[in-house]
């Protein structure tokens, strides 16, 4: 499987994770226990940080079939990476989520510009769509104009469509459409 499956599941673990904490699940600190949140940034942060290992790794290896298309994809890479780099230190140390949700909204935006990299790929066109109405949720929560709830399944949804059915695709032996 190519090296963006490491991001996928990462990155879809830590997505998952930060869902279930806006549903409530697993949200409640128990009296004398330690924030969930808390653990929910390591993962965060782990994925970041794996997120930003994979894009060095195709930026320096260039693997099939991507050759000279490596670099793009690795920019790509490098902004959810870093967003989730800044996410999982701000849940680890309960820093204010402003600026996170501030870097949330840039990579929103930012992405679609990868618009026609994805040429002839409609399930990829569509993630960055998601991620878009994604990314503005979590900026629109933050800053109280989205409802919590509602961000966390709409984080659930993109865990399971936009990082592991793509690798489940792979994992069957086809190419993602």
């Amino acid at each position: 499987m190519p090296p963006i499956t490491v991001v996928f599941i990462a990155t879809g673990l830590a997505v998952w994770l930060n869902a279930l904490y806006f549903l409530g699940i697993g949200a409640k600190q128990e009296p004398g226990g330690t924030n969930p949140l808390t653990t929910i940034g390591w993962v965060s942060l782990t994925a970041g940080l794996l997120d930003l290992v994979q894009a060095a790794y195709i930026i320096g290896v260039r693997p099939a079939p991507l050759k000279d298309n490596a670099v793009p994809l690795a920019g790509l890479i490098v902004f959810y990476g870093l967003f989730f780099v800044a996410l999982g230190a701000a849940e680890v140390a309960g820093l204010d989520l402003r600026p996170v949700a501030n870097l949330s909204f840039a990579v929103a935006i930012v992405p679609l510009f990868w618009w026609k990299f994805f040429a002839g790929g409609w399930m990829f066109r569509s993630i960055l769509i998601v991620w878009v109405v994604a990314f503005l949720a979590i900026t629109a929560t933050v800053y109280g104009k989205f409802n919590a709830k509602a961000l966390g399944v709409l984080l659930a949804g993109t865990a399971i469509y936009t990082f592991w059915t793509p690798v489940v695709i792979l994992a069957l032996g086809k190419n993602i459409p």
